[in-house]
């Protein structure tokens, strides 16, 4: 059963050299993997369902930083909190040249741009709805059930 809690890492930390081995070790392994059905099952037989789901809210969450989706939407279409949005948006600021680079790519995908367009109309009785606490007319449009 989901619980919607997220895993955490054990505070107990290894050997400095250790650490960098088993990093190595990891980056060795996940540039092993060729096929996205060998990425696909690893990850599935690695993780647990809950790390599996935080860490593909984490991409996309990224992602939609990556798009300009506003706070609101990001929580509302992830379902997290405000604060998990302020501490990865912190993260995505400051990310390095090629976690920058591997973003932007992801994010020019034609099959990442499908996803946004069925996302946006996912949206509009979302965004509709948060429009309306301010606008008269986004209050009417949703009051009336025409979401166009």
């Amino acid at each position: 059963l989901y619980t919607g809690l997220m895993p955490r890492a054990s505070r107990r930390s290894v050997r400095k050299e250790i650490d960098l081995e088993l990093k190595d070790n990891f980056a060795s392994l996940i540039s092993s993997l060729s096929s996205k059905n060998d990425i696909e099952q690893f990850f599935q037989d690695f993780l647990t369902r809950e790390e599996n789901t935080m860490l593909t809210k984490r991409l996309m969450l990224h992602l939609m930083l990556e798009n300009g989706y506003k706070t609101s939407e990001i929580q509302a279409f992830l379902s997290i909190s405000k604060e998990t949005v302020r501490v990865h948006r912190n993260i995505w600021s400051r990310g390095g040249a090629t976690y920058r680079k591997v973003i932007v790519k992801i994010a020019k995908e034609e099959k990442t741009k499908q996803f946004f367009k069925k996302l946006e109309e996912l949206f509009k009785p979302i965004d509709l709805a948060l429009r309306s606490r301010n606008d008269m007319k986004a209050r009417a449009k949703l009051a009336s059930g025409n979401l166009d």
